[in-house]
């Protein structure tokens, strides 16, 4: 993963996903959301993936648009109400916050205490 911060979207996949919601549409939010309860192993992609997801639901549901990457806001509106997603939201950035492969490699890193603070500050937006 080429990352050059402890953002969520301050990496190539984030970025590439970002892409991919905003050609597939809010399914693959959803879709990406879900993972952590199904995958009890969950992969580094597939953490970063929750991350972007659920930071896109939280800009829709607070407005407040300042994390997300230059130029996302325009397909915002095109994903429709995603507060049904809020809760669920939550709960799959802690399972990735706390036990998957994302947060292992963040460990073992001088930033991990950084990237804890900047994932727990998407927490307390979802709640």
């Amino acid at each position: 993963m080429g990352a050059w911060g402890v953002g969520s979207f301050e990496n190539d996949g984030a970025l590439d996903y970002l892409a991919s919601v905003e050609e597939v549409g809010a399914s693959l939010i959803a879709g990406s959301l879900g993972q952590p309860f199904v995958e009890p192993d969950l992969e580094m992609d597939d953490g970063v993936e929750v991350l972007v997801a659920a930071e896109i639901v939280a800009a829709v549901a607070t407005g407040k648009l300042d994390r997300l990457p230059e130029g996302a806001e325009d397909f915002l509106t095109s994903l429709g109400d995603l507060s049904g997603l809020k809760a669920q939201a939550h709960a799959a950035v802690t399972i990735v916050r706390d036990s998957s492969e994302l947060s292992d490699v963040w460990a073992e890193t001088d930033h991990h205490q950084q990237w804890l603070a900047d994932v727990n500050a998407l927490i307390a937006r979802l709640s």
